[in-house]
């Protein structure tokens, strides 16, 4: 059995499928980085995959470099992404889906009713439809919380001693050991802006972003999840978010500090309502729960206000760094494709169907979302006038730029150090 469940990582479907899940996110990608790795993989299907398959057959699969991306939250602080390149995406993919598969621990951990992060055939809307149901159930109190720092606080170590006590397969539990390794290829960039700390770049922490992320999130806390959830409270978590219910203040404030004491002695802790009302929250749930960006209350949910404006600001931004783009594009004659015209209306298209499609269990017919749209057009208003403003400035060239249809002089015009005529 331990060899076949080394065999069944490599097996050409198991690579295939894996492929397939990797693909699909990554030509949803914001980044054309990500997408344009993507085309250029799949342009050398099957022979790419043959590749992965050989190396992993021969137990010498690298894991190559990642880069390491701190991106700005609304707070001003950083969040730490890992980018990885496609192949090391794929084995990951392919070795999630095969412990999921063929690990019965994996799969026990995975049917916790109550944790909703990561797991196969589960979505935010269902953890949001339970918090509903709970409260209909007669839960009156709420807290809210998370965990800061989660994903570089994990134990690395803990994680594959729990997994290894279920895998009796040495070359799967090495390779799940190499997966959760972060190799930062731009890390002295990252030391020279003083951020390489926000890295699991040491023995704890594993990278967000990584298709195992979520698996080790949920074997960590598998235990919080079966202890938190009995005395008449009901503990709802996605991956480090997580919300109790129960009928009475008293009982919730009792069930928050035994998820510290728990959390504790994880060597993580959870943020209080009394002290980061930004990032928790404490009251009736009558008046409302807000959890994964949603406004629960037992008869109506939508997206916060939080979620709402935070949707209004990345429209009007993108739009605003796609002028400025296209601006310097026109003095320099070098464009991108978020910087010109028709690459920004399709990348804010890109956006609000995203954000509508993760909000597609809401309501979106209801004053919010008209409200929403209004303030969207306005600032596309704005984005045509600085348009028109650029355009009438600009030579016939330079035109072209900015409309994102390229000249067919510049096509080749980098190749061989020629221009085609």
């Amino acid at each position: 059995m331990s060899k076949n469940l080394y065999k069944h990582i490599y097996r050409m479907d198991t690579l295939y499928a894996a492929w397939r899940k990797v693909r699909s996110s990554a030509v949803a990608s914001s980044s054309e980085k990500i997408r344009n790795e993507a085309k250029d993989f799949e342009a050398r299907i099957p022979g790419s995959l043959r590749e992965i398959q050989r190396a992993l057959s021969k137990k010498d699969f690298v894991f190559a470099p990642q880069t390491g991306v701190a991106k700005t939250k609304t707070n001003g602080k950083s969040r730490p992404i890992v980018l990885a390149p496609i192949p090391n995406r794929i084995v990951q993919r392919a070795l999630l889906d095969t412990l999921h598969l063929k690990v019965k621990y994996v799969q026990k951990v995975f049917a916790v009713p109550t944790s909703y992060g990561g797991i196969p055939n589960k979505r935010v809307s269902m953890a949001i439809e339970a918090a509903k149901a709970s409260m209909q159930a007669g839960a009156k109190y709420h807290i809210r919380s998370d965990i800061p720092d989660f994903f570089t606080k994990i134990n690395k170590a803990r994680v594959i001693e729990l997994l290894a006590e279920h895998v009796k397969c040495v070359d799967t539990v090495k390779l799940f050991e190499h997966a959760l390794q972060t190799d930062l290829g731009n890390l002295d960039a990252l030391r020279r802006r003083e951020i390489e700390k926000l890295f699991p770049i040491g023995v704890q922490g594993v990278a967000q972003g990584s298709p195992l992320s979520p698996l080790v999130a949920n074997i960590y806390l598998h235990e919080f999840d079966l202890k938190m959830n009995s005395d008449g409270i009901t503990c709802l978590r996605y991956i480090d978010d997580f919300l109790l219910l129960g009928q009475d203040s008293r009982a919730v404030d009792g069930a928050f500090k035994a998820a510290l004491k728990e959390l504790n002695a994880l060597e993580l802790d959870a943020y209080s309502p009394l002290t980061a009302p930004e990032k928790a929250s404490r009251g009736p749930a009558a008046k409302g729960v807000d959890f994964l960006g949603c406004t629960i209350t037992p008869g109506l949910v939508q997206p916060s206000r939080k979620s709402r404006n935070k949707f209004r600001e990345r429209a009007r931004s993108d739009l605003e760094v796609s002028i400025r783009m296209m601006k310097a594009g026109a003095q320099e004659g070098v464009t991108s494709s978020l910087g010109t015209y028709s690459g920004a209306l399709q990348n804010l298209d890109r956006v609000i169907l995203g954000w509508g499609k993760a909000f597609s269990f809401c309501h979106t017919t209801a004053q919010w979302a008209h409200s929403i749209d209004k303030d969207i057009s306005e600032a596309l208003d704005q984005f045509e006038r600085e348009t028109a403003r650029l355009l009438k400035a600009a030579d016939q060239a330079t035109k072209r730029r900015i409309r994102g249809v390229r000249l067919l002089v510049e096509v080749n015009s980098h190749q061989d150090g020629e221009t085609m005529t």
